[in-house]
């Protein structure tokens, strides 16, 4: 019976986890969920109007722990300003330095490794890119963009 239990807890725990809201729907890691002013709806890889794109800055090691410095650009390549971006972090392969501001900067930390613009730069532009970096552990993260709105 404690088996039974724990596997009932462990699924609900997984699929709790591995979808999350939009409207009335819900979207699985890497769809994006995308309001355009009247509908959401979720599209993978956020329709390719709006991207994120990452790249390795530098990479270390301190005592046997590797590390990497991560850049992150979000490129509107869309036909409308979009806000409300929420970035997500899918398989568990966010993992801080630490919990300081100094392995993740020019970012607003949410809760359960999600992350949105700053509130100084609430908007991304028709053509512009926004970014921001962080410093993981081993690998780089494997981010999507969970949420825009078109403006």
């Amino acid at each position: 019976m404690k088996i039974i239990f724990a596997l009932f807890v462990l699924m609900t725990v997984a699929f709790s986890s591995a979808h999350y809201m939009c409207g009335p729907n819900f979207c699985n890691p890497n769809y994006s969920c995308v309001f355009d002013g009247h509908n959401h709806g979720c599209i993978y890889g956020c329709g390719e109007m709006v991207t994120l794109t990452q790249h390795v800055v530098k990479e270390w090691n301190v005592d046997s722990q590797h590390y990497v410095q991560v850049e992150v650009s979000i490129t509107n390549h869309g036909p409308h300003n979009v806000n409300n971006v929420v970035i997500g972090a899918a398989d568990g392969t966010l993992n801080l330095r630490d919990q300081t501001s100094g392995s993740i900067w020019n970012i607003q930390c949410l809760s359960s490794n999600d992350f949105t613009l700053p509130s100084a730069t609430p908007t991304i532009n028709v053509g512009q890119t926004f970014k921001f970096g962080y410093i993981n552990k081993n690998c780089m993260a494997n981010l999507y963009i969970k949420n825009i709105h078109y403006c």
